[in-house]
């Protein structure tokens, strides 16, 4: 048996073809495997898939899709029937990692900020004023219960009722 710049093979009945593969390398093969790499040959172009080019709003369409659901990458390409490596291609090409944005897009992160900032001015705002209406409130609890006090004294002292009386009519 000859064989010439080949590493491994399998003869499995003494009839053997010899063949030469696409690096110029020669080896020899039994019919029966010959028969089995024609099989899987054909099996192989059948499940192959044809390449689908997919336009930049598809790109961003299906990356949007996959930030806003809980899903994992290989959950949501099963869902959706992409590739799961062509979705984390899409997402290093967009520098979008783990459903969170890199800070390499100043485009993206220039509006979150001005927002932030924003935001947190209004919410300085609300405590301060959560704060005035609060000391309105001690201030007006304080004069209600000063009031009260002076209407029992002036029940107590003068015997008058001050109070005005649900009932009567």
């Amino acid at each position: 048996m000859a064989k010439k710049n080949v590493n491994t093979f399998l003869i499995v009945f003494p009839v053997l073809i010899r063949l030469v593969s696409s690096r110029g390398t020669i080896s020899f093969c039994s019919v029966l495997n010959k028969l089995t790499l024609l099989k899987l040959e054909i099996h192989m172009e059948v499940l192959k898939k044809k390449y689908t080019p997919y336009t930049e709003s598809e790109r961003m369409s299906y990356i949007r899709e996959y930030l806003s659901t809980s899903e994992t990458k290989s959950q949501f390409a099963k869902r959706t029937g992409i590739c799961r490596r062509l979705l984390i291609l899409w997402l290093d090409k967009y520098h979008i990692n783990d459903k969170v944005m890199s800070t390499e897009q100043p485009s993206f992160r220039k509006g979150s900020d001005e927002s932030l900032n924003e935001l947190e001015k209004e919410l300085a705002e609300l405590r301060a004023e959560n704060r005035k209406l609060q000391r309105a409130l001690q201030e007006e609890s304080l004069r209600h219960e000063a009031c009260e006090e002076l209407i029992n004294l002036a029940e107590s002292t003068y015997h008058i009722k001050v109070r005005k009386n649900s009932d009567a009519k």
